[in-house]
């Protein structure tokens, strides 16, 4: 993967890497407060989070497992697992075996998908969706 350092100053120069993990992380973190303000299953969309989860723990230099993504995902864990699956199948992600550990499964974004949500959250940070 080629993202930028944390703290790197960003395409535009005006928001950094860093500035966009930490959005990613509060979008994740409002939509945890509005699940548990409304039923759950009213915003179900673990793809979403999983991408969101994904992008900042790449920010962050994290590997993140299968299983740590599925809890992430916020749905039953078959669920979560499918959705991966789909998205690996997709090419949305990419997985690997740990180096370290041939039992865990590494999913990361694909470079396509971290530098689609790099720009979908540049425009979040400067108030411009759907530029």
């Amino acid at each position: 993967m080629n993202a930028q350092p944390a703290g790197a100053p960003g395409p535009a120069g005006d928001i950094s890497e860093a500035d966009l993990v930490q959005l990613a992380r509060r979008i994740s973190q409002w939509r945890r407060k509005r699940d548990m303000l409304f039923e759950p299953v009213i915003f179900a969309d673990p793809e979403w989070d999983i991408l969101l989860d994904l992008f900042a723990e790449g920010g962050f230099g994290r590997r993140v497992s299968m299983s740590s993504l599925c809890i992430a995902a916020a749905v039953p864990t078959t669920t979560a697992v499918r959705c991966i699956n789909a998205m690996i199948d997709q090419g949305v992600l990419a997985k690997s075996r740990d180096s370290t550990d041939a039992r865990r499964v590494l999913i990361e974004l694909s470079d396509e998908t971290r530098t689609k949500m790099r720009n979908w959250l540049m425009q979040v940070a400067r108030g411009q969706p759907g530029r």
